[in-house]
C-alpha cells in the first residue's frame, strides 16, 4: 500500500491511481504523433526489460524524448538499451545480453552473455574468470535481434571498441572510452559515420588540452634517465590495465629494463598474445633486484606498503588529470605526466566533426560539453548526469 493511503473504502476510491490506459492517454498528449506511435512499444519494453525499481517522472520523460528520434532508438534508465531488444551497452549491472566496449572495470561486468572484441574477451577472462563471451573481430557485423552490430577500434586500450548499431537505414554509434592520439598498444581509432552518437566526454572542458604525445613520451623517458643517472629507482604508477602496458611498451622500445607488479603482469601476458613485445620483464617480488630497472605498479591503496618498501625511489604518476596544477602533491608523488588514453577537449570536438552525426548524447563527463557542441551548431544534449570515479 502506498504511503498516505487510508484503508477505508471511500479513501481507497478517492486515491485509486488512474488505470494504465488513462495514464497512457495523458502521456500521449505530451508527445508528437510520431512519439505516440512509439510510446506503446516503449511501455511494453520498459515492462519487459526494466524489472525492479520504476523510473521516476524525469527519467521517463528523458526516455520518451530519446524515443522520438529516428528509427534506431534506445531507452536509458540505468543503462543504455536498444529498443525492443536484449542488447545493452556497457551495463553496470548484470544483464541478459551486453555489448562491452572494453575491459576496464567500470565498463566490463560478468553478464549472462557478453559480446566483445577478441582482445577484450581475453582481458575480461583474465580479470573476471570464466565468462560466456561471443567475440567478433573489428568490422565483422553480427546480427542480434533486429539489429546489425559491429565493433570498430576506439584507440583507448587493447581491444577497445566503438559499437555501431544499424537498423532500418539508421546508424547509432556508442563510443565507450576513446582516444584520437595514436597509442603504443591500442588499435588506432577508426572514424565511423553515424546518425546518432552516444559519446563519452571525460575531458569535455577547454582546460583539458594535453601536450603532443611525443612531447609527453620525451618527458617520461627524460625523467627516468635522470632518476637512473642519480642512482634512484624510478617507480611508474598507472592504471593496471591499459596505462601500465602502454608505459611499459614505450619504455621497452626505449631500451629500459622493466620490473612489474603481478596484477599488471597477468594482463601483459594477454597483450603479448595479441602481438605486443615488452622484452624481458621481471615480476616484482620481495627478492627482486631493482637497481637499474624501472618499476611499474598500479595505483591501489593496498599497494602503498609495496611502494614504500622500495628503497631510494622516485615516483611518477601517469594520468590525464595531471594537467591540474598540484595534482602530484595531492597524489603524494614526485612527478606526474598527463599521458592519457582518453581524448582531450580538442580531440572530442575533432571526433564529432569527423563523425558528423545528426544527434549527439553525451555521457561520462561534464554536462556543459553539450553547450559547446550546440554553440558549434550540433544538436547535442547530456544523456544523464554521471559521475565516473578515477579515470586515467
Amino acid at each position: 500500500m502506498q504511503e498516505g493511503f487510508n484503508s477505508g473504502p471511500q479513501s481507497r476510491l478517492k486515491h485509486t491511481p488512474p488505470k494504465r490506459g488513462v495514464a497512457r492517454q495523458r502521456a500521449q498528449k505530451l508527445c508528437t504523433e510520431r512519439a505516440e506511435k512509439i510510446s506503446a512499444i516503449f511501455l511494453k519494453c520498459k515492462h519487459r526489460f526494466s524489472p525492479g525499481k520504476i523510473c521516476n517522472r524525469r527519467e521517463s520523460l528523458l526516455e520518451l524524448s530519446l524515443l522520438r528520434y529516428g528509427n534506431v532508438m534506445f531507452v536509458c534508465d540505468k543503462t543504455i538499451r536498444l529498443l525492443n531488444s536484449r542488447v545493452t551497452f556497457d551495463a553496470a549491472s548484470r544483464q541478459e545480453s551486453c555489448c562491452v566496449s572494453h575491459a576496464h572495470a567500470d565498463h566490463a561486468r560478468p553478464h549472462q552473455l557478453t559480446y566483445a572484441t577478441p582482445a577484450t574477451a581475453a582481458l575480461m577472462q583474465a580479470r573476471l574468470g570464466r565468462l560466456r563471451i561471443e567475440s567478433a573481430p573489428f568490422g565483422h557485423p553480427i546480427e542480434i535481434d533486429q539489429y546489425r552490430i559491429s565493433f570498430h577500434p576506439a584507440g583507448h586500450i587493447l581491444g577497445s571498441a566503438q559499437i555501431l548499431a544499424e537498423h532500418q537505414g539508421q546508424r547509432l554509434l556508442y563510443t565507450g572510452d576513446f582516444n584520437l592520439q595514436e597509442s603504443a598498444t591500442a588499435e588506432k581509432l577508426e572514424i565511423v559515420s553515424a546518425d546518432i552518437l552516444i559519446m563519452e566526454c571525460t575531458y569535455g572542458h577547454p582546460r583539458y588540452q594535453f601536450p603532443a604525445r611525443a612531447e609527453l613520451i620525451d618527458r617520461l623517458c627524460g625523467w627516468i634517465h635522470a632518476a637512473l643517472k642519480n642512482g634512484r629507482i624510478p617507480v611508474v604508477i598507472g592504471y593496471a590495465l591499459g596505462k601500465s602496458q602502454e608505459a611499459m611498451k614505450i619504455l621497452a622500445d626505449n631500451g629500459f629494463q622493466l620490473c612489474a607488479h603481478g596484477s599488471i603482469m597477468k594482463l601483459v601476458r594477454v597483450y603479448e598474445k595479441f602481438g605486443h613485445d615488452f622484452g624481458t620483464v621481471e615480476p616484482l617480488r620481495g627478492s627482486s633486484i631493482l637497481e637499474g630497472k624501472v618499476v611499474v605498479v598500479p595505483r591501489r591503496a593496498e599497494l602503498t606498503r609495496v611502494i614504500n618498501r622500495i628503497p631510494n625511489k622516485r615516483t611518477l604518476f601517469l594520468s590525464g588529470w595531471a594537467i591540474h596544477e598540484g595534482f602530484k602533491y595531492r597524489c603524494g608523488v614526485d612527478e606526474a605526466i598527463p599521458l592519457s588514453d582518453h581524448a582531450d577537449f580538442k580531440g572530442l570536438l575533432e571526433f564529432v566533426r569527423r563523425v558528423n552525426p545528426k544527434k549527439i548524447f553525451i555521457t561520462h563527463g561534464p554536462a556543459n560539453f553539450a553547450v559547446y557542441l550546440r554553440q558549434l551548431g550540433y544538436d547535442a544534449q547530456p544523456l544523464r548526469a554521471v559521475k565516473q570515479g578515477e579515470l586515467f
